[in-house]
Order: C-alpha cells, then sequence, then structure tokens
C-alpha cells in the first residue's frame, strides 16, 4: 500500500476471500499486485486468515444490506520497506464523528472520534476503540443504509502512511502490543494530520468500550486552534481565522487575570482552563465545546436572561466524572469577580442571597467556565419581581409517550388561541415540552397561577385520558402532566437555547407549532445540531415572547 492516492486508486473488493487489488497506472494494462505489491502467487503463500480477528466486524453487519466490504484474507507479515497506511473517515451516522484507522498485522486497528481531529496539541480528543476492521474499508466510501449497523455516509477525511514509533525503539513493540500496553506513539503522514500523535488509554469508568485519547504532540506541525477546540466546517462557519478568533485561541494561554479586577471585560479577554475535560463523556464532548456552544448561541440566548436572577446547575466534572458533583448555586460566592453582577434577594428565611444577573457574554462564559451546564431563571425581571412576564405550562409525559404529549400541546394551544393569547413551544431539553405565554397584565404570581391552573382544567376537560394536573407521579398513570405549579416567585425554569446536564447534550429548542408531529424527537435537538437548525431559521420562533407588550391592569 504505497501508492499515494495521485499514483493509484483502490477499487472495492468483490465478496468472498480475494484480497484488495490495486490497478496502477503506470504497470501493464490488466496487471494486479497486491496491497504489498506481491504478484499472486507469493501472496498466496503468504496469507493468513485474519478473519477471526474479524469476526466481532462480520457479527454486526448484513453484507446482503451494506456496501462495506466483507472480512477477507490478507497476508499479515510486514514487507521490508512497506508503510503501514492510516485512513480518518468522516461517518455521518446518528451522530457525526470520524473513524481513526491504522493497517496493523492484516487488519485497521479502529478508533471512533466523536470530535474532527486537531493538529493543536490542547485539545485532545476523545476515541473510542472499536472492532478491527478489513484493510478493504481503508479505500470505503458509500453510504450504509438504514437499519444496518453504523447506519449513514461514509467518506475519506484524510489518508496516508504512518510510522510506528515503538517499533523502532530498544524495546521494540508492534501496535497490537502497544495497544495492549495502552500507548500508541505514531508519526502521521497525511493530508491534514501530519507529524507526532499519541493514542493513550484512559482508566475505566464501569463497563463499556475503551476511551482513549488521540492527542497532538508538540512539533513542527503543530498549530493552535481556538480555545474551543472547534473547526469552522462543524461550527457552519467558513471563516476560520477572524481576528476575534485569533484572539481568542490566545486567551486559552494567557495566564488567568486577577480576581479583583473590577471593569468587565470582553469575552476574548477570559482565560478558559481544562478545556479538554469530558463532560458528556458518552458523546464525546469536552468542556471546551461547552463554552464553544455556549459562545455561539449567547446573541440567542442572553436575551432570555437578561436580568432575570439565574439560579446555575453546576457540574464541575461532568456527567460522569470523579464521584461526578451534581448541584444547584444560588448565591453567588464572593471569589467571583466583582464585574459579575449580582442582585440580593431575600430568600423564605430572610437571609439575603446575591443572585448572578447574566447579562452579557463575559458572564454567560465565565460562569461556564465554572463549571456550570444549565442556567434557570424566573418569570420576571428586576426591578419588577413580584409580576411575571410570561406563564409556562410544562407537559411532563412520564410514563406516557411523545405523541401523547404532543396532544396535550396541541390541545392547549387551542385553548389559548381562544382566549386570544398567543403561545410558545420548546423541547424542555429532557422528555418534554414547555409552552409559554406572554403576560401583559400587572398580575401577581398567585393570580397568574389561578389563571393557568383554569387553562390546564379545560385541557384536562377535553382529553380526560391523556392529560392530568395530578400533582402525584403515582396516580398519574400513563396521562401527560400539564404542570403550572412553577409560576410562584423564586422558582425557576429551564430558559430556551440551554444545554441539559443529561448524556446526549439535548438543549431546549423553540420550535413552530407545525413541528409537533407524533414522531418528534426532542434527543435529536442537541450541542451537535443546533446550529446547523439555526443556520436554516430566518428569525428564533420565540422572538414573540422578548418583545415586553405593554403591561395593562
Amino acid at each position: 500500500m504505497d501508492k499515494t492516492p495521485h499514483e493509484g486508486r483502490r477499487e472495492r473488493p468483490t465478496t468472498g476471500s480475494q484480497p484488495m487489488v490495486f490497478h496502477d497506472d503506470t504497470s501493464m494494462p490488466g496487471h494486479e499486485v497486491s496491497p504489498r505489491g506481491l504478484d499472486p502467487s507469493s501472496m498466496t503463500r503468504q496469507l493468513r486468515n485474519t478473519t477471526g480477528a474479524l469476526d466481532p466486524y462480520r457479527a454486526k453487519r448484513d453484507f446482503e444490506q451494506t456496501p462495506e466490504p466483507p472480512p477477507t484474507l490478507v497476508p499479515t507479515d510486514p514487507r521490508a520497506g512497506h508503510q503501514p497506511v492510516f485512513v480518518v473517515q468522516e461517518h455521518h451516522a446518528s451522530r457525526l464523528h470520524y473513524d481513526f484507522r491504522l493497517e496493523a498485522e492484516g487488519v485497521l486497528k479502529s478508533w471512533a472520534v466523536p470530535r474532527r481531529p486537531s493538529m493543536d496539541p490542547e485539545q485532545k480528543r476523545l476515541a473510542i476503540h472499536v472492532e478491527d476492521h478489513p484493510l478493504a474499508y481503508a479505500t470505503f466510501t458509500g453510504t450504509i443504509p438504514a437499519g444496518q449497523y453504523g447506519a449513514g455516509t461514509v467518506t475519506i477525511w484524510d489518508r496516508g502512511t504512518y510510522e510506528h514509533v515503538q517499533a523502532d525503539r530498544s524495546s521494540p513493540q508492534t501496535v497490537t502490543e502497544a495497544i495492549e500496553a495502552g500507548h500508541l506513539a505514531l508519526t502521521l503522514h497525511g493530508t491534514k494530520l501530519q507529524g507526532q500523535f499519541a493514542l493513550i488509554r484512559m482508566h475505566r469508568q464501569g463497563r463499556g468500550k475503551e476511551q482513549w485519547l488521540l492527542i497532538k504532540k508538540q512539533d513542527a506541525f503543530a498549530r493552535p486552534e481556538g480555545p474551543m477546540g472547534g473547526n469552522a466546517r462543524e461550527r457552519g462557519n467558513t471563516k476560520t481565522d477572524t481576528p476575534r478568533s485569533r484572539t481568542l485561541a490566545h486567551a486559552a494561554i494567557r495566564k488567568p487575570t486577577q480576581a479583583t479586577r473590577t471593569s468587565k471585560p470582553s469575552a476574548a479577554d477570559l482565560t478558559f482552563t481544562h478545556t479538554e475535560k469530558l463532560m458528556y463523556p458518552e458523546v464525546g464532548l469536552t468542556k471546551g465545546d461547552v463554552l464553544e456552544f455556549y459562545q455561539r448561541i449567547a446573541p440567542r440566548l442572553l436575551p432570555y436572561l437578561r436580568d432575570r436572577p439565574a439560579t446555575l446547575e453546576r457540574l464541575p466534572e461532568g456527567l460522569e466524572g470523579p464521584n461526578a458533583p451534581h448541584f444547584w448555586q444560588k448565591r453567588t460566592p464572593d471569589s467571583y469577580p466583582q464585574w459579575v453582577e449580582r442582585v440580593v434577594l431575600p430568600s423564605e428565611d430572610g437571609t439575603e442571597v446575591p443572585y448572578v444577573l447574566v447579562n452579557d457574554e463575559a458572564t454567560l462564559l465565565y460562569l461556564v467556565n465554572q463549571g456550570t451546564l444549565t442556567f434557570h431563571v424566573g418569570f420576571s425581571r428586576i426591578p419588577d419581581l413580584d409580576r411575571p412576564d410570561c406563564v409556562l405550562f410544562d407537559l411532563d409525559p412520564g410514563q406516557a409517550s411523545m405523541a401523547d404529549a404532543v396532544a396535550v400541546a396541541k390541545a392547549l394551544h387551542r385553548c389559548l388561541q381562544t382566549e386570544r393569547h398567543q403561545a410558545f413551544v420548546k423541547t424542555s431539553g429532557k422528555t418534554g415540552l414547555h409552552v409559554l405565554v406572554p403576560w401583559e397584565r400587572t398580575s401577581e404570581y398567585a393570580e397568574v397561577r389561578a389563571w393557568a391552573l383554569g387553562i390546564a382544567q379545560q385541557v384536562v376537560d377535553a382529553l380526560p385520558d391523556h392529560a392530568t394536573i395530578e400533582r402525584s407521579k403515582a396516580k398519574r398513570g400513563t396521562r401527560v402532566y400539564v404542570d403550572v405549579m412553577q409560576n410562584a416567585k423564586g422558582h425557576h425554569a429551564v430558559p430556551p437555547y440551554v444545554l441539559r446536564a443529561v448524556p446526549g447534550a439535548p438543549v431546549s429548542t423553540p420550535l413552530h407549532w407545525r413541528e409537533l408531529t407524533p414522531h418528534l424527537d426532542p434527543t435529536a435537538y442537541n450541542l451537535t445540531t443546533i446550529f446547523r437548525r439555526l443556520a436554516a431559521q430566518q428569525h428564533d420562533p420565540m422572538t414573540g415572547l422578548l418583545r415586553g407588550a405593554t403591561r395593562t391592569s
């Protein structure tokens, strides 16, 4: 396999046990060479059955349905002068990821990398060790049909040859031995990935596939990326080197500013720490990914946070970190910079609590850097905290289906339209739906909640088998709970466009009413998909909630 992409092209192997074939433009017509440059008779003598190692690969696939190459018999002993290949395939499956593969001992050793491999040593990438693949997979591109394992489109993102550094040391190791030891040192010669890399196995956390880190080493090829660790293609942004992005790239390596600073910095002046920390390990999303999400979503999110005392849901070590600390923070610590705005409010026992106000991008990102995943805010703004400006109907399916929740939401919408109330709908970010109504009257919370409870009862009367206002979970059965009890002073809910602290990194996402169908899947709206959705929108579906209609008495 020592042909460069422009010297030869690989043909997909036919079914059976035929070796992979190259057609060399410089050879005589019809002359075939093996992957290692051997003539067919020599290859026959050196073939060794590698299909045992490929049993897991075979067991997951129906080769009558998938265009992927089946396991084949190939030589495993390296030939002098042969340079093994590596390939990175961009795989648009249920979630976009990148498959990193190394040729070794007749197969492709493989890892699934949830985020695009980086040339920045500061940007470590989670890599999930998966089953070995046949060598023919190194040239595979195509679409795996729905219903098959890994359904989605596969393309070649990068490929080339590599050197196994440990093979040349005083105590040499094979690639397989290095994998067993949990540390691979490589030099890649690709188009996009070049220079020294390491694959390092992390300690396991419970059962499941091995988690590794793919790390670019410091060398002449290394180059920095932004502190969020993204790239233009994944962010849906064709501008990769704006002055702002360069400033942010430098922000990650500056020394922290002193907490005593009183003037409010710009977001570009902030220092972000431990951006490689896994916050959503099941999908490989890091703290840097979360920071990037909140920086990009800030223009949409901040209007829903502004002037509303916030409660922070913090997970400093991520969803599955050591002991996984998970807590709600109301009191803003004195250690936070003075430029982080606070509002002091009395608690139920009379104690004064300094709540944070998330009124700008710098405050938003500072709090995310402190481990905040989700922001919760109330239904009124300062200085008029006794009177809500919106009303929440929280539709909790419980044991009911999403189709039931959709039916209840539509019935609620009809009730509200009858009373000439505008209503907006969004996913809760978990399993339910939120319906929000702008409130224009100068009513206090008790009056607002009584009104909402009356509307909820109308929905229950219309759909008694599908909706309930019963607060006891045990008594709800398979009915959707229409919860209006959060409409109270001091209570809070998640605004649109925040992440939720549950696996999959879902986002509480505004919807158009026409999008409510029985097949609605709230998990489809998450950190990795939300910006594709927003790019296709001309405006925010919930803009009307922000227009601040004039209150009437």
